[in-house]
């Protein structure tokens, strides 16, 4: 709910636990014992920021009483994240359309106003996007220019985003500031029941991006309940998103070789682009995975067709439709050494997913750290390049590193070792791959990378299950997921931001702003 002072506080110098309003009511704000915990004084506040200052030594725990954990405790590490929560709201102050919520005509007012705001800041950032990324097209001469301007400020896709967001923050803003006001209490239940109803917002878009926002959102609030236990000195797991990140991302390369219908087509799409194995070997190498014999037919139109090499040529032609696994020279036989091959990879993709990265990397410093950026220009604009780089070589890295073990499992069963060509070998590849790769990220970005995959594999691992009659389909369970995730999710924006992911709290005060 917005001050009512004439001169109200700007959103970014405003404490994110701050909650005072003038109002008939007299509600009191709520203390969050997060921030009076924050004042505790702890060995990596003082310090600068790491990494490294999850690893506290000095820990309180022992001190509990009978061991029992006191009301409002929290870790050094939980009382460190309140502090930083605070910065999350930093960089490009976007005016807060308000209106005093102090009676249910000003509270309608005030979303109708948030629902304007909401839609026009999503709709703009939507658009940028689509249009950097149309920049891409129109540099390999896929599109014009006036193509591209249509898509990205005409087109359905930006329009539908922004009233999306639009719709989501008015259901919001009504149903949470209507709460407070008929309840006389600002609290957690008035954000879980707000955030519910406003989720039903999400059937504005069409099915295949409610699935992903279901899932993507889903997936932030178990992280965040995930947080607030750990916060809580209640559980931890040391490199817990790298972990899920190498399980999710085993599960994604087993679909991609042995179930590729159970991935969203774009994401299919995309992987295809970026490994560069043909679909034909990708399919020829499930049918012998399966035990059925190969079309030697279809094996020599595939090399004909990738101007193969006379290494290739000559397998091609005495193959067996029965071979163990199909040979590297159909996997790629336009050169014959894999180690050439995956090193090709590497070079490759770093240099076509290099801009794709500088996209997602310097877009959200014009949008949402312009402050930042004004201020320390030369630091900022480093700290995006070195990171858009080493982002880059990540994914690079992940992409060679699965061939090669494709390769040198090849290469095994042809000097006689008895691996076979099981199917889970796939999944195995995926693991080690993903599980080394995501080292060479930085350490925060290694919680968004495994939330943007586990959702992918859930979907994946839930179609081939449903597939095969081990479980049922339930009728819209992505609005039902959307509604329940935002419910958590604003429940904790109101109360405990500090446990939702630096994206997600940025994404809702920019986008969706204050109740």
């Amino acid at each position: 709910m917005p001050d009512n002072s004439a001169q109200a506080a700007s959103p970014t110098d405003a404490s994110p636990l701050d909650s005072a309003h003038d109002s008939p009511l007299t509600i009191k704000p709520r203390v969050s014992t997060t921030a009076a915990a924050a004042t505790v004084p702890a060995p990596a506040l003082g310090g600068p920021r790491s990494h490294k200052s999850r690893k506290y030594k000095e820990d309180d725990r022992t001190n509990w009483v009978n061991g029992k954990r006191p009301k409002g405790y929290r870790t050094p590490e939980g009382r460190e994240a309140a502090e930083k929560s605070k910065l999350y709201k930093s960089g490009t102050t976007i005016p807060h359309l308000v209106y005093p919520c102090t009676t249910y005509a000003g509270v309608l007012r005030h979303a109708v106003l948030g629902a304007v705001r909401s839609a026009g800041v999503s709709y703009g950032a939507k658009a940028l996007v689509n249009l950097c990324l149309g920049m891409l097209k129109l540099m390999n001469g896929r599109a014009s220019f006036g193509q591209i301007l249509k898509d990205a400020f005409i087109g359905r896709d930006a329009v539908r985003f922004g009233s999306f967001f639009g719709m989501f923050s008015f259901l919001w803003k009504l149903v949470n500031n209507g709460l407070k006001l008929y309840r006389g209490k600002d609290d957690r239940i008035n954000g879980a029941i707000a955030g519910a109803i406003a989720g039903l917002a999400i059937l504005i878009e069409n099915n295949e991006r409610r699935v992903t926002f279901a899932q993507q959102m889903f997936i932030r609030s178990m992280q965040g309940l995930y947080n607030a236990g750990k916060y809580r000195g209640q559980f931890s797991f040391r490199h817990g998103d790298a972990f899920i990140f190498a399980v999710a991302s085993a599960q994604v390369m087993y679909a991609y070789t042995m179930y590729p219908d159970t991935i969203p087509k774009e994401f299919f799409t995309f992987m295809l682009k970026t490994a560069r194995v043909p679909t034909e070997a990708l399919a020829l190498n499930r049918v012998r995975v399966r035990g059925f014999p190969v079309d030697l037919a279809h094996v020599r139109a595939l090399v004909d067709r990738y101007k193969p090499t006379e290494l290739a040529i000559r397998t091609a032609s005495v193959m067996s439709e029965n071979v163990k696994a199909i040979p590297c020279a159909v996997l790629h036989p336009w050169v014959d050494s894999c180690i050439v091959n995956d090193t090709e990879r590497f070079v490759q993709v770093t240099k076509e997913i290099f801009p794709v990265y500088a996209t997602l990397n310097f877009v959200p410093l014009v949008v949402l750290k312009m402050k930042r950026l004004t201020k320390h220009p030369a630091n900022v604009l480093f700290s995006a390049t070195f990171n858009t780089l080493r982002s880059s070589v990540f994914l690079a890295v992940f992409v060679a590193g699965y061939q090669t073990q494709i390769c040198a499992h090849r290469n095994l069963l042809n000097a006689g070792w008895p691996l076979g060509n099981s199917k889970y070998l796939y999944w195995l590849f995926g693991l080690v791959c993903a599980g080394t790769s995501i080292m060479l990220e930085q350490e925060s970005r290694r919680a968004e990378l495994a939330m943007y995959v586990l959702p992918k594999a859930a979907e994946s691992l839930y179609k081939i299950l449903y597939r095969k009659n081990l479980v049922k389909g339930i009728k819209h369970w992505e609005v039902m997921m959307f509604s329940l995730a935002m419910s958590l999710i604003m429940s904790f924006y109101q109360q405990e931001e500090q446990v939702l992911s630096p994206f997600v709290t940025r994404l809702i005060y920019h986008v969706i702003g204050r109740s």
